[in-house]
C-alpha cells in the first residue's frame, strides 16, 4: 500500500505518513521488485562503472622509454658515434591529476543520484499500483454487495408484482439500476486487471510468475481492511523541492561543470617533464665512453591561447548554463511538486468529510432497509436511493484515497 518509509530510507526525503498499514507482505513485494527491476540494475552497474572511471582518472601518466642513435657510419648501428636510452615521465602536472579525479568524482555523484532516484521511482510506482489494485478490488466488492442487495430486492419485487402489488415501472427501474451497477463492476474488474499487469511489468517477464504469489498475499492482507489508517500532512514545499529529482540532478550538473572549469584552468599551467638515462658517445682518443643523461622539459600551454584559452572560456560558459538550468529546474520542480502537494492535501480534506462511524452505521442499516422494503414500509425508489448513496459514499472514499496515492507517488518520485 502507499508507504513512504522505503523511499525515505533511500534519500532522506521528507514525506507524509502512509495511508495504509505497511504489511510484511507488501514490504517483501516492494523489496523484491526493487531488486529485480531492470532500470535499478542498470543504474547500479552505471555507479560501478563510474567508480572504476574515477579510480583511473587520477592515475599518473605512464613513463616513456626512448632509444636513439646518431651518426651511424655505413648503417652499422654498433659503430654509431652516439647512442642512448632514457626514461621520461611527468614531474609537475600543475594539479591536473587531482582535478581530473575531481571531475570523475562528480560523474560518480551523478550516477549515484540517478540510482537513488530510480529506486525512489520504483518504490513510488509499486506503492501507487498496489494501492490502486487494492482500491479497485475494494470497489468491485462494494459494487458486488450493492448488486447482491438489489438482487434480493428484485426477488421480493417479483413476488409483489406477481400478485399485482407492484407496478411494472418498478421492475424496469430495478433492472436498470442493476445494469448500471454491473457495468461499474465490470469497469472495476478491468482496472484490477490493468493495475495487476502494470505491477508485474515492473520486473522482467521471466520473473513475473514468481512475483504473483507474493502480490496475492500482499493484496489479501490489505483487503482485510483497506485504507484503515488516516493520511498525514505533507511536508513543506521547500523540503520537497530540495530532494526532488530536478534539484538533485541540476546541483550535480553544476558541480561537475565547476570542476571541469577548474580543470580547464589547470590545463593552461606549465607541464614539467623529466628524463634520466645513459648515453654512449665517441671520444677523441678513440673508442667510446658512457655517461648519464638528464633532461627537463616544460610545456607552455599559454603560448597557444586559442586552444587552452578557448577551452577555459567554453568551460566557464558551461558553468553559467548549469547555473541557469539549476534555477529553471528548481522552478519547474516547485511548480510540479506544489501541484502534487495541493492534490494530496485536497484529498486529505475530502477524506475528512467521511466519518468511519457514520459509514459503519449506514452499512448496518442495509439489511434493515431491505427488510423494510419487503414488508412494504419502504418504497423501491427509497431503497435504491439509500443503497446508491451509501455505495457512492464508500466508493468515493476509495477513489479519493487512490487519488491521494497518485499525488503521493509524484511526491515520492521527486517529480522527475
Amino acid at each position: 500500500m502507499v508507504s513512504l518509509g522505503a523511499v525515505c530510507a533511500l534519500t532522506s526525503a521528507p514525506a507524509p505518513a502512509a495511508a495504509q498499514t505497511d504489511s510484511i507482505a507488501s514490504k517483501r513485494l516492494r523489496h523484491l521488485i526493487l531488486l529485480s527491476t531492470p532500470e535499478v540494475a542498470a543504474r547500479r552497474s552505471a555507479v560501478e562503472a563510474a567508480h572504476a572511471r574515477a579510480r583511473a582518472a587520477g592515475a599518473a601518466s605512464p613513463a616513456t622509454v626512448t632509444f636513439d642513435v646518431d651518426e651511424v657510419p655505413g648503417g652499422n648501428v654498433a659503430a654509431a658515434q652516439s647512442a642512448g636510452a632514457s626514461l621520461t615521465w611527468d614531474l609537475l602536472t600543475g594539479g591536473r591529476r587531482s582535478l581530473r579525479r575531481l571531475v570523475a568524482d562528480r560523474e560518480t555523484d551523478e550516477a549515484t543520484v540517478q540510482l537513488g532516484l530510480a529506486e525512489r521511482r520504483i518504490v513510488a510506482r509499486t506503492d501507487q499500483l498496489l494501492t490502486r489494485l487494492v482500491g479497485s478490488l475494494a470497489i468491485g466488492r462494494r459494487l458486488a454487495a450493492e448488486d447482491s442487495l438489489l438482487a434480493a430486492a428484485e426477488q421480493a419485487l417479483q413476488t409483489r408484482f406477481a400478485v399485482g402489488d407492484a407496478p411494472y415501472v418498478d421492475v424496469l427501474r430495478l433492472r436498470t439500476e442493476r445494469l448500471r451497477v454491473q457495468s461499474d463492476a465490470a469497469g472495476a474488474a478491468s482496472d484490477v486487471s490493468a493495475h495487476r499487469r502494470a505491477l508485474l511489468a515492473l520486473v522482467p517477464a521471466g520473473q513475473a510468475s514468481g512475483l504473483e504469489p507474493l502480490l496475492d498475499s500482499a493484496v489479501a492482507v490489505e483487503l482485510t481492511d483497506p485504507f484503515r489508517r488516516p493520511l498525514a500532512g505533507a511536508p513543506d514545499l521547500d523540503s520537497l523541492v530540495a530532494v526532488s529529482a530536478p534539484a538533485l540532478l541540476a546541483t550535480v550538473a553544476f558541480d561537475r561543470a565547476t570542476a571541469a572549469r577548474r580543470l580547464a584552468g589547470a590545463e593552461r599551467r606549465p607541464l614539467v617533464g623529466a628524463s634520466i638515462g645513459a648515453r654512449r658517445f665517441a671520444v677523441d682518443a678513440g673508442g667510446f665512453d658512457v655517461g648519464p643523461s638528464l633532461a627537463l622539459s616544460i610545456a607552455l600551454p599559454f603560448t597557444a591561447p586559442a586552444g587552452a584559452g578557448g577551452q577555459l572560456e567554453a568551460a566557464s560558459r558551461d558553468v553559467d548554463v548549469a547555473r541557469a538550468m539549476r534555477e529553471a529546474e528548481l522552478g519547474r520542480a516547485r511548480a510540479e511538486l506544489g501541484a502534487a502537494r495541493d492534490r494530496y492535501e485536497a484529498a486529505r480534506h475530502r477524506l475528512a468529510v467521511f466519518e468511519s462511524a457514520l459509514l459503519q452505521g449506514a452499512r448496518e442499516e442495509r439489511e434493515a432497509a431491505l427488510a423494510a422494503y419487503r414488508s412494504g414500509e419502504l418504497s423501491l425508489l427509497e431503497l435504491i436511493d439509500f443503497e446508491r448513496a451509501l455505495s457512492r459514499a464508500e466508493i468515493t472514499r476509495l477513489e479519493t484515497l487512490m487519488e491521494a496515492a497518485d499525488a503521493l507517488a509524484a511526491l515520492q518520485g521527486g517529480a522527475p
